[in-house]
């Protein structure tokens, strides 16, 4: 069983901002964007703890000391990012030989319990044949440098390959109102 998960969130989120032309600018970054009443980042890492993973480790940069809260509340390891994450993801001292890699930007619609029960690396691929911004990661090809953690799409010629419902991306500012207008349906029925 997979036990630990890698959350990709150190990013500036550049994109987000390109587009909305927010002034000031968004100075929260993407996995902390409100959804459903909650950040974005929260349903990954309660889904993850649903399905028995919890030894779970965000790779922060940018702003890293708005998910300083995020260790007590949701019971998550912060760890730094380096200019080349594959490296700041390797010398994670606690890394286990195989573990579930998520962009802190995307949601896989599925059933999680896949990653937490999968016996070998895998990359769960939307209907629509897109990556979902999730993989099980074999921490052998990352070091050896047959994947990379910033390039999960890459690792579907590696890789088996899973198909699932669907995602969301937060990367745009319509991914970011799609989201929004999912967990609002969830949570509030709406």
């Amino acid at each position: 069983m997979n036990t630990q998960a890698i959350i990709l969130v150190g990013g500036e989120g550049t994109r987000l901002n390109d587009h909305v032309r927010f002034d000031p600018a968004i100075e929260v970054p993407k996995p902390l964007q409100e959804v459903g009443g909650k950040p974005f980042l929260s349903y990954l890492i309660r889904r993850l703890q649903g399905a028995g993973v919890l030894d779970i480790v965000l790779i922060v940069g940018y702003r890293k000391e708005s998910y300083v809260y995020m260790t007590d509340k949701y019971r998550v390891k912060l760890w730094d990012t380096q200019p080349d994450v594959n490296k700041a993801v390797l010398a994670y001292p606690h890394l286990g030989r195989q573990f579930i890699l998520l962009n802190g930007d995307c949601y896989p619609v599925m059933d999680w319990r896949i990653l937490a029960e999968s016996k070998g690396p895998m990359v769960p691929v939307k209907i629509c044949d897109r990556d979902a911004g999730v993989a099980i990661v074999d921490k052998i090809d990352l070091a050896s440098g047959l994947v990379s953690v910033q390039d999960i799409s890459s690792m579907r010629r590696i890789y088996p390959e899973v198909i699932i419902e669907g995602g969301l991306h937060i990367g745009t500012p319509q991914g970011l109102h799609r989201a929004r207008q999912y967990f609002d349906m969830i949570v509030f029925g709406q």
